[in-house]
């Protein structure tokens, strides 16, 4: 299930369902924000006669217009995976360009929105925008293959505290204006919703730490791809268990006569590895080299090549 943490409260926030009604009140409500671009012409825009393929009325979701492309747009909302949604939204695209005459005089006229002339606007394009919890494979690689991108997929997920998440699969309007900081975040908050907590924890221990970030990375995929693991992240460490066995990782700045970017501290005997920095803190005589713990061993990496090579060591001792 998908999470999202919650760094005030020092929790992960637990996910809602709300009905299609209350997701439609809540982007007609907010529609500014969610999309500045467009002008709302009405929600549960009626829709009479043969609209549905099974020659039924219908409703749609939300109706707008592009002043941009000079198009209507047309939205359909489902609370959760739906098969047909795209069938659903094509035959009311069916309707507005059958029936664009109709829906520019209701839109005008009972609505009350001011629109461009009747001929300014594209009677032959419509476009669509559909917003769910989750599209199926076949459908994101149907709309990402369409040429006229008339088509746009929103995932959401609503939490508590009213808080929504939501990612453009395709067609994002602000893909080019996103700063590097906010692409940080939304990377960090997409890898919750991808369901892997683990490199949201990992990026946010190590923070502007990149070096030490992308080791560490690198040395948790390879023990993932080795079996089972569990991460713990704690006030000093990033610590991993892995079978028998514990790393314990802090970052550093790669500064000073070491140069290290990261330090991994482990209980496996790495005295017999080759080109790597390490040292053993249990002193000569047994003196122990600070709050030894179950881990003997402090290995230090200035580069990815450090990493590999320590990898490649513990290919035979795990």
């Amino acid at each position: 299930m998908p999470k999202l943490f919650s760094t005030k409260n020092k929790s992960f926030l637990k996910q809602i369902d709300k009905s299609e009604k209350d997701l439609n009140k809540f982007i007609c409500e907010n529609w500014k924000n969610w999309f500045p671009k467009l002008i709302l012409i009405s929600n549960e825009f009626p829709l009479k006669g043969n609209v549905r393929s099974i020659g039924t009325n219908g409703r749609m979701d939300i109706f707008a217009y592009n002043p941009q492309t000079k198009r209507f747009v047309i939205f359909e909302l489902k609370k959760d995976y739906d098969r047909n949604i795209t069938d659903q939204a094509a035959d009311y695209r069916d309707y507005v360009q059958d029936h664009f005459s109709e829906v520019y005089l209701l839109s005008t006229q009972k609505y009350d929105i001011v629109l461009p002339k009747y001929l300014e606007i594209n009677a032959n394009q419509v476009e669509i925008i559909l917003i769910a919890k989750k599209f199926s494979t076949t459908q994101i690689d149907r709309v990402k293959k369409q040429k006229e991108n008339l088509i746009t997929l929103i995932k959401y997920f609503w939490f508590e505290e009213d808080l929504i998440f939501i990612d453009y699969l395709n067609n994002d309007p602000d893909e080019e204006k996103i700063e590097s900081i906010n692409t940080k975040k939304i990377q960090q908050i997409g890898a919750i919703v991808n369901q892997d907590p683990d490199i949201f924890e990992i990026d946010r221990y190590f923070n502007l730490k990149e070096e030490a970030k992308q080791l560490f990375t690198h040395f948790y995929a390879f023990l993932k791809a080795k079996g089972k693991m569990g991460l713990e992240p704690q006030q000093v460490v990033m610590k991993i268990r892995f079978k028998e066995h514990t790393f314990s990782a802090v970052g550093s700045g790669g500064k000073g006569v070491s140069k290290k970017v990261l330090q991994i501290n482990t209980n496996i005997d790495v005295s017999e590895m080759e080109k790597v920095r390490f040292e053993d803190r249990i002193r000569p005589g047994e003196k122990k080299k600070g709050s030894l713990g179950t881990e003997r061993f402090e290995v230090y990496f200035k580069d990815m090549d450090d990493m590999i090579r320590f990898e490649q060591f513990l290919n035979d001792k795990l």
